[in-house]
C-alpha cells in the first residue's frame, strides 16, 4: 500500500510529532507499505525539495518551490487544494494519512482536498484542542469538516474527547503514539536511592511549565534541603531564563537543567532516577513520561491528559490536579520512599499496554475503516488526477 504521512511539522525540528510520524512511517515500511512524508519543514538552507531520511525514507519538502504558494510562520505554508491534490496524484497515493495539531495548514489543506477527492483518509489529532476549542469549533464548522468522509483519530483518550466536541459529535478513535517498551526497561533492579533523583524531560517552552516545575522543586529544597536532587531534560526558548532562575537560588539545591540529550543518555539517566515528573496540564499523550514509565520509574503526572491512558493512580505513579499538589505528592514520597519501590516494581513487572505493533495494528484497522468509507483502496490516485 502507498501511504503519505502529511504534516506541517518534521525533522530536522524536533519535538513529538516529528519523531513519531518518523517513526510510524519507517515502521511500516518494514511491514512492506511504501510510505512518504510531505511537509513544510525545511531540511536545511539549500536542500532540494524531495529529499530523504537516512533511514529510506522519502520525504517531500514543499518549500521555496512551484507549490509554496505564500509566506509561513516558522515552517508552516498555506497550500490551496489543487497544489496539495498534484502532490498526492503525482505519489500514486492509496492512503492519505495527516497529522495536525492546532495550527496546521498544510494538513487540513490536504485533508479536505483527499477527501473531496476519493482518497481514503485518517486525520490524527496531536494535541489538546480544550483550550481552542471554540476557535477549532468555528474553523471546522467553516470547512464542513464534521462531514468529510475521513476517519477522525487523536492520541489519547483526552485529546479525542476534545476533538469530538470541536466536530460536534463525530465518532474520534484513539491512535497514541508508539513505543518499545523494552528499550527503555533497565536491565538490573536496584533499590531507591538514600537521596532520590527525581527527573523530567520537555522542551522547555510554556506550555509544558518548566517554570512551574522548577518553582515546585526549589520550593521542595527549600523545606527540606538535600532530601532529593532533580534533573531536569530539554532545550527551548526557556532554557536560559531557566538557568538563570536556578542560579539566583544559589548553589546546593540539587537541581541541574542539562539542555538536550539524545535518546540514549536518556535512557541512562532514567536508569539512575527514582521518579519522573510531568507537570503539563495539558499534555495529549506524555511520549516522555510512557518512556520512563516503561523503564520502571513511577511517574507523577498532572491530571485530565493523555497521561492517565498509561498511568492509573496509585498503581504505576499518581495523577495530581495541581501545582500545590504535585508538590504535596512528591513531598510525602520523600517521606515514604517504600510506595516508590512500591510502584516501581509493578512497573517493572507490568510492560505498558502501548507499543508499536499494537500501534500498527490499530492504524491498519483505521485505514481500512478509511477505505470502505469512500468505497475501495484503488480509485484515489485516479480520483485525484481528475479532480477539480
Amino acid at each position: 500500500m502507498r501511504i503519505a504521512h502529511v504534516t506541517d511539522v518534521y525533522l530536522p525540528r524536533l519535538g513529538g510529532i516529528e519523531l513519531q510520524v518518523r517513526d510510524l512511517a519507517l515502521r511500516q515500511r518494514a511491514r512492506g507499505h511504501e510510505t512518504t512524508v510531505i511537509t513544510t519543514t525545511a531540511a536545511g538552507p539549500g536542500s532540494p525539495v524531495g529529499t530523504a531520511h537516512p533511514g529510506g525514507l522519502p520525504v517531500v519538502r514543499l518549500g521555496a518551490d512551484r507549490f509554496d504558494l505564500g509566506p509561513g510562520l516558522g515552517p508552516y505554508r498555506t497550500r490551496p487544494g489543487r497544489a496539495v491534490r498534484e502532490v498526492l496524484a503525482a505519489l500514486r497515493v492509496d492512503l492519505l494519512h495527516v497529522h495536525v495539531s492546532a495550527f496546521s495548514p498544510l494538513g487540513w489543506a490536504a485533508a479536505r482536498a483527499a477527501a473531496a477527492a476519493g482518497l481514503p483518509t485518517v486525520v490524527s489529532v496531536h494535541s489538546m484542542w480544550h483550550d481552542v476549542a471554540p476557535l477549532m469549533r468555528r474553523y471546522a464548522r467553516w470547512h464542513a469538516a464534521a462531514s468529510w468522509p475521513v476517519v477522525w483519530a487523536a492520541v489519547s483518550s483526552a485529546a479525542a474527547s476534545a476533538v469530538r466536541e470541536v466536530l460536534d459529535g463525530v465518532p474520534v478513535a484513539v491512535l497514541p503514539n508508539g513505543i518499545d517498551p523494552a528499550e527503555w526497561l533497565i536491565p538490573a533492579h536496584r533499590p531507591v536511592a538514600a537521596v532520590p533523583t527525581l527527573v523530567s524531560v520537555m522542551r522547555m517552552v510554556r506550555r509544558k511549565r518548566p517554570r512551574e516545575l522548577l518553582r515546585a522543586l526549589l520550593a521542595l529544597h527549600a523545606a527540606g534541603p538535600g532530601r532529593f536532587r532533580a534533573v531536569l531534560v530539554g532545550d527551548g526558548p526557556l532554557l536560559l531564563s531557566l538557568r538563570r532562575e536556578l542560579a539566583a537560588a544559589g548553589a546546593g539545591t540539587g537541581i541541574e537543567l542539562t539542555g538536550a540529550l539524545d535518546r540514549g543518555a536518556i535512557r541512562t539517566l532514567l536508569a539512575a532516577s527514582d521518579v519522573y515528573l510531568a507537570p503539563a496540564p495539558r499534555e495529549s499523550f506524555g511520549i516522555a513520561a510512557l518512556e520512563a514509565r516503561s523503564a520502571g520509574l513511577p511517574v507523577v503526572a498532572r491530571a485530565g491528559g493523555g497521561v492517565a491512558d498509561f498511568v492509573q493512580h496509585g498503581v504505576e505513579g499518581w495523577l495530581v490536579r495541581s501545582d500545590g499538589e504535585l508538590r504535596a505528592t512528591v513531598a510525602s514520597l520523600l517521606d515514604d520512599p517504600g510506595r516508590i519501590a512500591s510502584v516501581a516494581r509493578h512497573n517493572r513487572a507490568v510492560a505498558p499496554r502501548v507499543h508499536w505493533n499494537g500501534v500498527l495494528d490499530r492504524a491498519g484497522a483505521l485505514y481500512e475503516t478509511a477505505a470502505q468509507r469512500q468505497g475501495a483502496w484503488s480509485g484515489g490516485a485516479r480520483l485525484l488526477g481528475s479532480a477539480t
